[in-house]
């Protein structure tokens, strides 16, 4: 018993073990856009909002995963990148833009409609971009992050036209160079980074679960977390590449 107990566990250790778990892990995030969209369909908020921040604190951890355990090396059948593109796209663009229809975060139609077809359109020619990161990890344009800024809207009770307001203006900048933070691959900053982000996403669970109740300090958190990746994205901007590196962009490498 103890040698074939032995033999699993070294099974379970070997790299192509580790790969597939890896992998199968991002798959995880399938799972959470299904239930996250039948949770928007059943207009049930809170629940939606649930499965969003699980389908974050995923996409958070497989690419570290993925980078230690070299599952491009270990397991070269499934392509990572893909297969987190393929998730990103439910999770951090169709289900928040459908989001934002169910519960009328937007104009009323015919302008709700356009602005989400606006959305839906620039995100998927940002998604499809071969810079879409710079070599010292930045963004090239708005990353589709609305998984955090309509949950983020929603929770400060913004009026449908400054909704769409902010919306048109992040779109916009999702053909172009301006740069916005990575989370966890920008090294300059990355342990205020960590924090500001873990911050804001414990925000959304506690606000979210008191809703309707209205938390100003909450309020204030959920507002200074976009406000210093929007500044930090400034600053790279307006300086330049950090750390020694150029402007040489290439595909993201959330998962790679």
């Amino acid at each position: 018993m103890s040698t074939k107990t032995s033999t699993e566990t070294a099974a379970l250790r070997h790299p192509v073990a580790k790969g597939w778990f890896v992998h199968s892990f991002t798959a995880l995030g399938a799972l959470c856009g299904m239930f996250g969209l039948m949770a928007v369909g059943d207009r049930n908020y809170k629940i939606a909002i649930l499965w969003l921040a699980i389908a974050m604190v995923v996409d958070g951890l497989d690419g570290l995963a993925a980078r230690k355990y070299e599952v491009k090396t270990h397991v070269p059948r499934i392509d990572g990148y893909t297969l987190d593109l393929i998730i990103d796209f439910v999770t951090c663009i169709v289900i928040p833009v459908m989001f934002m229809l169910r519960f009328f975060m937007l104009p009323h139609n015919p302008w709700g409609a356009i602005i989400a077809s606006f959305v839906m359109l620039m995100s998927a020619l940002w998604m499809s971009r071969t810079d879409q990161m710079t070599s010292d990890h930045f963004f090239n344009g708005f990353p589709c992050e609305w998984n955090m800024i309509v949950p983020t809207l929603f929770l400060l009770n913004m009026k449908p036209w400054p909704t769409a307001i902010a919306c048109i203006l992040l779109a916009l900048t999702q053909l172009t160079n301006w740069k916005f933070l990575h989370p966890m691959q920008v090294r300059k900053f990355r342990p205020l980074t960590i924090t500001v982000t873990v911050v804001w996403l414990a925000t959304v669970l506690l606000m979210t679960a008191d809703l309707p109740a209205r938390n100003p300090i909450g309020e204030a958190l959920l507002i200074a977390c976009p406000v210093y990746i929007v500044g930090v994205g400034v600053w790279r901007t307006i300086s330049g590449p950090t750390g020694g590196g150029d402007e040489t962009a290439m595909p993201s490498t959330m998962h790679c």
